[in-house]
């Protein structure tokens, strides 16, 4: 009896929050696709290119997403709370959607602007055309409305199609990347699966939830991109602690560093995707109930699947490392025991900033923990490069510092104003 009993109860647990259940899964499979299949493809690559030319293609895509926050704006994070808000105001939701792709539009034709510009420096007019053909992050950034559907809590369209694309990405890398003379296909061809799938979305949302898009007046704009700018302050101190590493072992230790920097961060990236989605799904939901309670126990539940995680990788790296690559790949071992770290702190200060402060109206406090974390890493980086000691080992423990300290005042905040 009581075992019936424990199973009713889950299933009415279950039941009672079904959308975000459908939602994590709908996400998590989405985020999964965007991460786990770069690293897939990653042995393929490394060992068809090259460490130092694939090493090369990771800092052009490091230096493309400094270009793509800007075109993001910060919308991702406003349209999706605006869009819970209003959802059932057929009026208001075109007129979000219509604001975020006119500004949107309007920051890609700067950003490409940007990049021409950039063809100054030597190191990236060489390789001009892989630069071009990387922008696909900004076109993406501009065209996929990921914003609408996780304000509808319809993540089941994101989810399919990004899942199609990224398979047929897989597919054509295999087939058509053989030599190192193929390093710009990579992109090419990840490029092609983004803004089909990008187009097919758009088409979703004009025809299956008749989104009219429309000139909007400049108050308009205005009004909703001055919200929006608030978040865009902190997506920029948050990619340069997490592209500035990249950029810095490309500039002083080597393309080669970087694929090894890179694999462990890929392997971070993808375990802590889980986290994130969870974050992502609950944010519509918590904006509208703020349920404190259940805030609270998600945190201490991921928190400790953090952790047992972390240990869990970190015990069969070695293996994994052996099977796929030479015993070159095994100096990414320490890396990842200080960077793995992130899969504790990234997502709490994540959930913390994004779901809680957010929903609350404390963006203020938000930006200036973004700005505090930034100088820290920064200090850091700046501190050991003064005294001539930089090393892919030292920017590693300057990121996850930055984190820890972004999470705990975070913590502070939300405890300062009995939020959670």
């Amino acid at each position: 009896m009581p075992l019936i009993y424990r199973i009713r109860k889950f299933s009415e647990y279950i039941y009672k929050y079904k959308t975000l259940v459908e939602n994590f899964g709908y996400l998590t499979l989405l985020q999964i696709c965007n991460l786990l299949i770069p690293l897939i493809t990653y042995p393929y690559l490394i060992n068809t290119l090259g460490k130092d030319l694939y090493g090369v293609i990771i800092y052009s895509q490091a230096i493309v997403s400094y270009l793509s926050i800007f075109v993001n704006w910060g919308f991702n994070i406003s349209a999706t709370k605006s869009i819970s808000i209003n959802r059932d105001n057929p009026k208001k939701v075109n007129e979000i959607a219509s604001v975020v792709y006119l500004v949107k539009s309007f920051l890609l034709i700067i950003v490409f602007g940007v990049l021409f510009l950039m063809f100054v420096f030597p190191e990236i007019h060489k390789y001009k055309l892989l630069y071009i053909l990387s922008m696909w992050q900004c076109v993406y950034e501009c065209l996929f409305p990921v914003w609408f559907f996780q304000g509808i809590e319809k993540m089941k369209y994101i989810a399919i199609f990004s899942f199609v694309g990224r398979l047929v990405f897989v597919l054509l890398i295999f087939l058509c990347v053989a030599t190192p003379e193929d390093y710009l296909l990579v992109p090419l061809i990840n490029g092609i699966g983004a803004i089909v799938t990008s187009f097919i979305a758009i088409y979703i949302l004009l025809y299956r939830f008749n989104i009219k898009l429309t000139w909007q007046s400049f108050a308009t704009v205005y009004s909703y991109t001055k919200d929006s700018t608030k978040l865009l302050l902190t997506s920029i101190t948050g990619i340069i602690k997490d592209k500035t590493n990249t950029i810095v072992i490309g500039s002083v230790l080597g393309m080669g560093e970087v694929a090894y920097y890179d694999f462990v961060e890929k392997i971070v990236n993808v375990l802590s995707t889980v986290f994130y989605t969870i974050s992502n799904v609950v944010f519509p939901y918590y904006n509208k109930n703020a349920n404190r309670l259940f805030a609270r126990k998600l945190l201490i539940c991921t928190t400790l699947s953090g952790i047992l995680l972390y240990i869990l990788v970190g015990c069969f790296l070695k293996q994994f490392i052996l099977l796929f690559f030479n015993d070159e790949m095994l100096v990414a071992i320490p890396v990842y025991w200080i960077l793995g770290t992130l899969f504790i702190y990234r997502h709490l200060s994540y959930f913390l900033g994004t779901v809680i402060l957010i929903s609350h109206n404390h963006v203020k406090d938000v930006i200036m923990n973004m700005f505090y974390s930034m100088f820290v890493y920064l200090f850091i980086v700046i501190f050991f490069w003064i005294i001539g000691y930089q090393d892919i080992y030292i920017l590693s423990i300057s990121l996850v510092v930055s984190v820890l300290f972004e999470a705990w005042q975070r913590w502070y905040y939300c405890r300062k104003y009995k939020i959670i």
